[in-house]
């Protein structure tokens, strides 16, 4: 199983969403943790598929301990869990393609995302 965890604050819900939604598209074994650190449980109307489970701490308890809830609730049952961002968004097939990286090269403990963003614009910036 694969799991992963989106810590949140006042988010945009379209853009959560399709962050979601990008990590739901496989056929892999997955579960979602949504840890939301808003005063509001507003989020959770996007949180509807079953293999999301969804947090609401009434306060902001910040990023890491937001993602150290999902990493203590998945480390028995998962082989693999995600530190994600709320603007993180997977193409079809990414998941399964990280997934046999790291059966296959078990020497590897971490991966981190390309920042085609920040690469573009520090190109610009030239």
């Amino acid at each position: 199983m694969i799991t992963a965890s989106i810590v949140t604050y006042k988010n945009n819900n379209t853009q959560l969403e399709k962050a979601i939604n990008s990590f739901l598209n496989t056929d892999l074994k997955i579960k979602l943790y949504i840890i939301d650190n808003s005063p509001t449980n507003e989020i959770k109307q996007i949180c509807n598929d079953d293999r999301i489970e969804y947090f609401l701490n009434n306060s902001n308890i910040g990023f890491g301990a937001g993602h150290n809830i999902a990493i203590k609730k998945s480390v028995e049952n998962s082989k693999y869990h995600l530190v994600l961002n709320p603007d993180i968004y997977f193409n079809a097939g990414t998941i399964e393609k990280l997934y046999d990286f790291m059966e296959n090269n078990p020497e590897f403990h971490g991966r981190a995302p390309n920042q085609e963003e920040y690469r573009k614009a520090m190109e610009e910036l030239k």
